[in-house]
């Protein structure tokens, strides 16, 4: 098991995520989906953790061993907000 599988083995542990290398692209300029979206910068599909079911941010992030694009909003008190909060996610857009 890698470093990065075991890093995602409690759901508390999606709120421990962080970006090394930003990307500066706007997720309007983007096309695709509330969740997925390809970014003509860097080539790549970009997932909208916060766009997503914990669950489901959780499994994407298992399956792709931590290596992948992703946008998300964190709370101030540093949980990363998903879908399963409607009020938290709509008070973000």
């Amino acid at each position: 098991m890698t470093n990065a599988l075991r890093i995602f083995q409690d759901a508390s542990d999606l709120d421990n995520i962080s970006i090394a290398s930003p990307c500066h692209a706007e997720w309007s300029d983007m096309v695709g989906s509330d969740t997925v979206r390809f970014c003509a910068s860097c080539q790549k599909n970009v997932f909208h953790l916060s766009g997503m079911k914990r669950d489901e941010a959780i499994d994407l992030l298992r399956a792709t061993e931590g290596r992948v694009c992703v946008r998300f909003y964190r709370r101030h008190d540093g949980t990363v907000l998903t879908e399963d909060c409607p009020v938290g996610f709509q008070a973000a857009l």
